[in-house]
């Protein structure tokens, strides 16, 4: 069920919301991705990218990826380049089709390749993608007032956020709502209403501005297995009868420019200023930060490892402040290589130390240690450390006693004992069989339907 809230009143408008919940409740026991508007802009998706293969644009990508990473670039490296910027541009493509703010939809994006509704849909993930994290988008016009409706399964993700943002690829924040604020009704339903009024003592109200081009919603799941993302639909108040629907022309030339545009901003951005300019093997000191993806209320830490097979690098991360924070490997690209295997874990799937700090092992090989990060095969790679909920810098009156933080230090295989914490927790070949054979399957509920 889709209403368009043409120029009815408001009482009529805050009857419809309560319809609206009921709508977003009728598939409950679903896949809240698996969306007949997801089906139809993931076909869309394909046939421009199958249209338009932007070789021009995909060649001048690899050519900023590769000046980003340095010389030498290995063959390891070198042999996985063009996969990762052939998602870099099905991303820009994914962006564009749901550009239209007269006609907005719920977009699942920043996601691995996947087969569903008989699609082979592209992997378009880019900068950093966070295997806990269902990234959602919905398109916004601060001219326009838009209704989002929302359903709630259980306890919820382990974090939520709702950030408008003044462009698809650069993502700088214009404002947001953190899912400590959001208010959910008893039987798990919420509203939450996007125009450019102030929206005082208004609850689940974000104010647009000229700047404001896209809601980009964020569902990081902490269990896998047990946490669901929450059903949503948009509707957009306004009438938008006499408006028509962006061609698939404008729509090629939309994802043009995101792909011109992230190449700045991922290949010299990203993978450039922020994560190759550090020494190999170390991590930069936390930082908060508005652009790039990166939220408001998250700190982050970036990095990139090389590693030989008797190497091992250990992480010992102070969580401090937040409420959730991962540890992800993503190769020499910045994109994850396989996240249903061990490539990451937050603080909900990893054993923490006696003292609160939680201490990962990164290698090649297995090492039998249960906080291991699994760099499938890769021997370099790149990481981003992701500590959210924390409290803005500009609201943060006083220091934290508990920053977050991260100490890193290289060690041969054979030490590796000597360096880790006494609790260490250790798992034998059955049981690391028996945790990938979990998480390859809780990764799987996101595309059964």
């Amino acid at each position: 069920m889709r209403f368009t809230f043409r120029n009815q009143p408001l009482g009529r408008i805050a009857s419809v919301i309560a319809v609206l919940a009921v709508s977003a409740n009728a598939t409950l026991d679903g896949n809240p991705l698996a969306t007949p508007d997801q089906q139809t802009l993931d076909a869309l998706a394909i046939k421009i990218s199958q249209d338009d293969n932007f070789t021009v644009l995909k060649a001048e990508a690899k050519a900023a990826y590769q000046t980003a990473h340095g010389l030498p670039i290995s063959d390891e490296a070198s042999s996985s380049i063009d996969a990762a910027i052939d998602e870099l541009a099905f991303s820009s493509i994914q962006k564009a089709v749901n550009g239209d703010t007269y006609f907005p939809k719920v977009y699942w994006v920043d996601a691995g390749p996947r087969n569903w509704f008989g699609l082979d849909v592209p992997g378009g993930r880019y900068s950093y993608d966070n295997p806990d994290c269902i990234y959602r988008t919905i398109p916004i016009d601060s001219s326009l007032s838009y209704i989002i409706t929302g359903y709630r399964h259980g306890s919820g993700p382990t974090d939520v956020t709702f950030s408008l943002i003044s462009d698809p690829n650069s993502q700088n924040t214009v404002a947001y709502l953190s899912g400590s604020d959001l208010v959910v009704d008893s039987d798990g339903s919420y509203t939450i209403t996007v125009n450019s009024s102030s929206g005082d003592n208004q609850t689940n109200h974000i104010q647009s501005t000229l700047l404001a081009k896209q809601l980009l919603i964020r569902n990081n799941l902490g269990n896998w297995a047990t946490e669901k993302p929450d059903n949503l639909t948009v509707d957009l108040v306004d009438d938008n009868s006499s408006q028509s629907a962006l061609t698939e022309a404008e729509i090629i030339l939309a994802a043009s420019w995101n792909l011109q545009e992230s190449i700045v901003d991922y290949g010299v951005g990203a993978l450039g200023i922020k994560t190759s300019i550090n020494k190999v093997n170390t991590l930069s000191a936390p930082s908060q930060s508005s652009t790039l993806g990166t939220l408001t209320t998250q700190a982050s830490s970036f990095g990139h490892f090389d590693l030989s097979d008797d190497e091992a690098l250990v992480a010992t991360v102070t969580q401090g402040d937040a409420d959730y924070f991962v540890f992800p490997l993503t190769n020499p690209w910045i994109i994850t290589t396989d996240p249903a295997s061990q490539v990451s874990l937050n603080n909900k799937q990893a054993v923490a130390n006696e003292n609160g700090t939680y201490t990962f092992v990164i290698s090649v090989e297995d090492p039998g240690v249960y906080n291991w990060l699994n760099t499938t095969g890769l021997h370099e790679g790149t990481i981003m450390v992701r500590w959210q909920g924390l409290p803005t810098t500009s609201s943060s009156s006083t220091s934290s006693t508990t920053s977050p933080a991260v100490d890193i230090q290289v060690v041969p295989l054979s030490e590796l004992a000597s360096v880790l914490p006494s609790e260490t927790r250790y798992v034998t070949v059955e049981e690391r069989e028996s945790l990938l054979a979990q998480r390859l399957a809780a990764y799987a509920q996101r595309t059964e339907f």
